[in-house]
């Protein structure tokens, strides 16, 4: 009889196991199927974080700034890139737009935009201040010299990281960080509990299972009936 208990206890815990694991499991797998993966946006304005690091703000300066001449990644105003525009805006050159016409909104603007990255560009300017002194002189070309330094600094330094160029020459030191005027703060994600169902469910099969053994530990101990 005792021998037919022990069997008893011990199948139960191991069925009680391997269903809470299945559960979990199950659980778990429909959590990750369900979240879709983020599909990159060429066009859309990178998020600041609440500190946000230098090459983060350049990003985000270059995106107000740059992006729409020189590319999302520093590929240049190429046919590819002006494609992903609504369809009036991808002829930047049109009456009305950037083609040096006297009633154009836009400021004129070269036929060739140089790409940024890759293939030795920047290959003139040997360290950072080199860049930035060129930028602050020349860019904007609607306005050049209109940011701040430290926004300079920051597009250097972005612009350089995509190039894989050492960042060798330290940055300007701001006393205060200026933040990018049309950035929305991104909305934080609500707070989850460490404590999911999931684990609910196993921590309360693990408690069940300890219970069951203490109780088979005790008939253990008890004086057989005689």
């Amino acid at each position: 009889m005792k021998r037919l208990f022990s069997v008893y206890v011990v199948t139960f815990l191991l069925v009680s196991f391997l269903v809470i694991l299945g559960n979990h499991s199950e659980t778990v797998y429909a959590q990750e199927a369900s979240t879709p993966t983020p599909t990159y946006d060429p066009l859309a304005e990178p998020l600041v974080p609440d500190n946000p690091s230098e090459y983060e703000l350049g990003r985000n300066w270059y995106w107000h700034n740059c992006m729409t001449c020189h590319g999302d990644v520093g590929q240049g105003l190429t046919d590819e890139f002006r494609a992903i525009w609504p369809e009036d805006h991808q002829n930047c050159w049109e009456h009305g737009c950037h083609g040096g016409n006297m009633d154009d909104e836009g400021f004129p603007i070269p036929t060739i935009v140089p790409a940024l990255v890759r293939d030795e560009k920047l290959a003139q300017f040997s360290s950072q201040q080199e860049f930035y002194e060129f930028l602050k002189i020349t860019h904007p070309p609607q306005d050049p010299g209109c940011l701040e330094d430290q926004q300079y600094q920051a597009i250097v330094k972005y612009v350089f990281s995509l190039n894989d160029r050492p960042l060798d020459v330290p940055t300007l030191e701001p006393t205060t960080t200026p933040t990018p005027a049309s950035t929305p703060t991104p909305i934080a994600a609500p707070d989850k509990s460490d404590f999911t169902v999931p684990d609910m469910f196993l921590y309360l099969g693990l408690g069940i299972m300890l219970i069951l053994a203490v109780l088979w530990g005790l008939k253990r101990k008890l004086p057989k009936s005689e």
